[in-house]
C-alpha cells in the first residue's frame, strides 16, 4: 500500500475516531438543555414553545427575552441551533449574547455558530429566512427593521447595524438624516468573511459580497447573481452565484479531489434554482 494513501487513512480515521476527535468534542459547545426549555419557554407562544423548535448549545448569556420569537410555518424540535460550534476561525470560549425585545421572526431551519451578539430593540423586528446559516462572531443590531432571506450565509466576524448610534450633520446639504433604516438582505446570499451591513442597505437575491466590504446603500437595482464588494461596496461582476446543492458540492468535491486545475463544466441541464436550493 502506497504509504502517502496510508498516512492520509489514518488521518482520516484520527479526525473522525481518534484524539483529533475527542480534541473537537471537548472544545465544543455542548447541548444545554437547561437554557434550551428557559429560552423556548420565555421567548414562543406555548404552542410552539413544547415543542422545543430551538436547541441551545454551550452557556450563552440570555440578558434579556422579555420580547417574543415566532416561527413561520411547521414548527419541529431543534429546527434553530443556537451558539453551536464551528470548524471556521472562531473562538470557540466566546459565547453568544442575546437581548431581545422586540420580535425574531425564523422563517424555517436556522443554524447560528457562536459569539453572536445580537440586540432587537422595544417593537423592533429581525427576520431570519428558511436555512441560513449565521457564522461566527456575528453582530446584529436591530433598531428599526433586518430581514434575511431564505438559503443566506452570513460568515464569520461581520455585523449588521440598522443604526448609526450618532447623528452626523450633512454640512453641505445642511440635512441630518434619520438614524435608523431597515436593512433587507435577499435570498441565497452570501455575505462573505469581516462585511459590515449598515443602514438602509439592500441587497438582492442571489449576491455575493466579498470579504472585508462595506455596504451602506440599495443594490436593487443590480442584476441578480452578481459581486459586490470594497469600501463602500460597488458592483464587481455579474453572472456568479453560491452553489448551496449538496449533491452539487459533493460531485465538485470529488471532481477536484484529484488536484485537478482544470475547471468543472457545469452541464446545461442544471438550473440556477438547483444549484441554490438546499
Amino acid at each position: 500500500m502506497d504509504k502517502k494513501y496510508l498516512w492520509e487513512l489514518l488521518s482520516k480515521i484520527n479526525n473522525r475516531y481518534g484524539l483529533g476527535a475527542l480534541e473537537l468534542c471537548l472544545a465544543s459547545n455542548w447541548f444545554n438543555p437547561f437554557a434550551t426549555i428557559y429560552l423556548n419557554l420565555r421567548s414562543f407562544p406555548f404552542t410552539q414553545a413544547f415543542k422545543f423548535p430551538v436547541w441551545v448549545y454551550g452557556q450563552p448569556r440570555l440578558y434579556s427575552l422579555n420580547g417574543n420569537m415566532l416561527i413561520e410555518g411547521k414548527v419541529k424540535s431543534g429546527m434553530i441551533k443556537f451558539n453551536k460550534t464551528n470548524l471556521a476561525p472562531n473562538n470557540m470560549g466566546v459565547q453568544s449574547e442575546i437581548i431581545n425585545k422586540g420580535k425574531i421572526i425564523f422563517r424555517g431551519e436556522c443554524l447560528i455558530r457562536t459569539g453572536n451578539r445580537w440586540l432587537i430593540d422595544d417593537g423592533k423586528i429581525l427576520t431570519i429566512g428558511s436555512n441560513v446559516r449565521i457564522g461566527d462572531m456575528i453582530n446584529i443590531s436591530c433598531f428599526s427593521s433586518v430581514k434575511i432571506g431564505n438559503n443566506t450565509r452570513i460568515a464569520h466576524r461581520s455585523q449588521i447595524y440598522d443604526y448609526n448610534f450618532h447623528y452626523i450633520a450633512d454640512l453641505n446639504r445642511r440635512k441630518v438624516y434619520p438614524l435608523g433604516r431597515p436593512i433587507i438582505i435577499g435570498d441565497n446570499c452570501w455575505i462573505c468573511n469581516t462585511s459590515s451591513i449598515s443602514a438602509g442597505a439592500i441587497i438582492p437575491d442571489n449576491t455575493i459580497v466579498t470579504s472585508n466590504s462595506l455596504v451602506n446603500k440599495d443594490f436593487s437595482a443590480i442584476e441578480k447573481n452578481s459581486i459586490i464588494g470594497g469600501i463602500p461596496a460597488k458592483l464587481i461582476k455579474t453572472g456568479s452565484i453560491l452553489i448551496n446543492n449538496k449533491k452539487i458540492v459533493s460531485r465538485l468535491n470529488t471532481y477536484f479531489s484529484t488536484e485537478t486545475d482544470e475547471p468543472y463544466t457545469l452541464p446545461d441541464s442544471i438550473s440556477i434554482d438547483e444549484l441554490t436550493n438546499y
